[in-house]
Order: C-alpha cells, then structure tokens, then sequence
C-alpha cells in the first residue's frame, strides 16, 4: 500500500466514531450529575472530560503509525482526517443529545440549573464577588433556558463541540501528518512474530 492509497477517510470515520460515542457518555454522566449530585459520578465526570481531551491527539498519532513505514500523510491530508474526524464526532454527540433532551429530559436539565443558580449560596458568592450584575444576567439567561426547544438546547451543546473541535483541529492535524517511524513499526513487527512463535 502507498502513501496515497492510505485509507486516512476510514480511519476518520471509525476513530471519529469513538471520539462522539465518548462525547455522548460524558454527557449523560454531566447530566447525571446535575440530577443527583453524587460525588463519584462527578470524579468519574472530571476524570472523563480530561480524557476527552486526549483522545483525538491519540487517533492522530495511531493513524501516524499506521501510514507506509517512512512515509507522512502530509499537511493537507491530517487536516482532512482531522475535520472528518471531529466531523463523525460533533454528529454522533449531537443525535445522542437531540435525544436525551428530546426523550429524556423532561425539564429536568433546566431545573436543576436553575436550582444552582436560584440557591442562596450561589447569590450571596456573586454578591461578595461584586458581580450582582453578571447574577441578574444569568437569571435573564435561566428564562430564556427555560423556552429552548430540545433542538435549540441540542445546539447549544453542539457549538460547544464544534469550538472545541477547531482549537484541536490544527494540532491533531499536524500530529497525524508526521512520518511514520520505521523503528517503531520494527518493533511492533518484532512483537508480532515472537508472540507467534
């Protein structure tokens, strides 16, 4: 296989596919959190979103791997692997919240930041910090919450997902399109003929 036969797209697709699967988990454990409260969901929320963030830097390096031994995917291609990756991502993450908030919502992803927001000790934190203002807005924000149909909620989300994409969308596409280590690929050969052996 050359260079230019390199399936980067079917890498994309698949790896793009585990990046919006994990997204979407996070998710449901954020909102889980919300409605429960409960400390070991929220460490295993906080343990999950810093993995999300190594995630796509991890594709970019095993598709670095998997290219022709000495060979690089070049600059214009990682850039497509990276947009076709966090492409699969923002899709799949965006369908799976379209459905929590269609289907399983029910008011309660509003209600309970309402509550955050609504507790004494939330208004009396912006009061000491002198941000009574910034508070008054964020009960403007709660209304206007409060109308959002599941499709606008969903898109909030996703324009989260889709910020965060583009700041990585330039470093996993550099990692991507570096030559392929000839040493490394030695070794994993090496490794592959002693385990059948």
């Amino acid at each position: 296989m050359t260079n230019n036969e390199f399936p980067f797209r079917a890498y994309a697709m698949e790896y793009g596919t585990f990046l919006g699967a994990a997204w979407a988990i996070v998710f449901f454990i954020y909102m889980s959190c919300l409605r429960t409260n409960n400390v070991i969901l929220q460490t295993i929320w906080l343990f999950s979103f810093l993995s999300l963030a190594v995630m796509p830097f991890l594709f970019a390096w095993r598709v670095k791997q998997l290219q022709p031994e000495g060979e690089r995917l070049g600059i214009a291609r990682g850039l497509l692997f990276a947009l076709n990756l966090f492409t699969f991502a923002c899709v799949l993450a965006g369908a799976c919240e379209f459905f929590y908030f269609n289907y399983l919502d029910n008011g309660l992803f509003t209600d309970s930041i309402s509550q955050i927001l609504t507790n004494p000790e939330t208004s009396e934190i912006y009061k000491q910090a002198g941000l009574t203002d910034m508070y008054k807005q964020t009960q403007e924000v709660m209304d206007l919450l409060y109308k959002m149909t599941p499709f606008e909620k969903t898109e909030m989300f996703l324009y989260v997902n889709v910020i965060t994409s583009m700041f990585m969308l330039i470093p996993v596409a550099i990692i991507a399109s570096l030559t392929s280590k000839k040493h490394f690929r030695a070794d994993m050969d090496g490794f592959k003929d002693n385990y059948q052996k």
